[in-house]
């Protein structure tokens, strides 16, 4: 009994070595493995391949490091990077005339003419038939040759429009404006996208643009009175209504906003006068009428309260 207990015992003594000897060697080759990887990359560095974060953490870090940087250094070390900048910009600066020159409108031939004209007639008469995808395949065709032309844009933007893909329409006339900013056509159209989506302050804006160009088109002057009493710049509609009236002095429409925009301004007595204009054009006008009272009660109370 006791030798075979004995015998037990010694197996497992056995097992036990042989674990142990087999921990032994994998330590050790793996330990091996690990200072012959950090050798390895320090002979030849592994490339990282970064996402945007961690670009962009990288360089914040070294943005922090460049701050954190001694003046005394800083003089030292930036000039030389400055100056490394000015010489990449100088080796761009063919590049960046090549790209400006790429914008510029290319020198078409007659025949390339006469087909721009062609295929703009038959978009024409295409859109009119209601076959709006042969009329943007022939504009794509046309814009293929002359992809500037004024004419083709304005059509493909039309199509657009009739898409109701306004966005895309906005950005053609956005386009156009560039290669044609003094062209009134164009921002009338831009403005009409604009507000479709409801971009009532970039309207405004473009508008603004388009009366600085042309002073006596009166359809601006018209649309910047109302698009300022909108957004409730009531000085700037009065201004811009004021405009409007001395060339239609009759316009019922602007005299009734120009009424508004006296009463917002606090001027009962001038919005009193204009809406008598209304009044003696309109005698009728029930709405006309009623602020009429509204006013002079008003007025009268006022006079009243100051008076005492």
């Amino acid at each position: 009994m006791d030798f075979l207990l004995s015998a037990s015992i010694l197996r497992w003594e056995i097992l036990f070595l042989i674990l142990n000897i087999w921990y032994i060697f994998f330590h050790f080759f793996f330990e091996i493995f690990s200072l012959f990887s950090r050798v390895k990359n320090i002979i030849k560095p592994k490339r990282k391949n970064l996402n945007d974060d961690e670009i962009k953490a990288a360089i914040l870090e070294q943005t922090e490091w460049i701050e954190s940087i001694p003046e005394i250094a800083k003089e030292e070390i930036i000039p030389e990077i400055a100056s490394a900048v000015s010489d990449v910009e100088k080796t761009l600066e063919p590049v960046q005339e090549l790209a400006v020159e790429s914008l510029k409108e290319p020198e078409l031939s007659k025949d390339q003419k006469d087909e721009i004209s062609e295929i703009t007639k038959l978009a024409k008469n295409k859109i009119w038939r209601w076959e709006y995808s042969d009329a943007k395949a022939k504009i794509i065709e046309g814009l293929s040759i002359d992809k500037f032309n004024k004419n083709l844009n304005l059509l493909l933007a039309s199509l657009y429009e009739i898409d109701k893909d306004y966005k895309k329409a906005e950005f053609i006339y956005k386009d156009l404006i560039v290669l044609n900013d003094h062209d009134a056509e164009i921002y009338l159209k831009l403005w009409f996208i604009l507000s479709i989506q409801s971009k009532y302050e970039v309207a405004f804006e473009i508008y603004k643009k388009l009366h600085s160009i042309d002073k006596n088109n009166i359809e601006a002057i018209e649309m910047l009175s109302n698009l300022a009493h909108h957004l409730g710049n009531f000085e700037d509609s009065r201004l811009y209504s004021k405009l409007f009236l001395k060339k239609n002095p009759r316009s019922i429409d602007i005299l009734y906003l120009q009424s508004l925009n006296l009463i917002n301004l606090e001027e009962r007595k001038d919005a009193l006068e204009t809406l008598l204009k209304i009044k003696h054009i309109e005698p009728y006008n029930v709405k006309v009428n009623e602020l009429i009272e509204k006013l002079k009660l008003e007025i009268e109370l006022e006079t009243n309260f100051s008076s005492q």
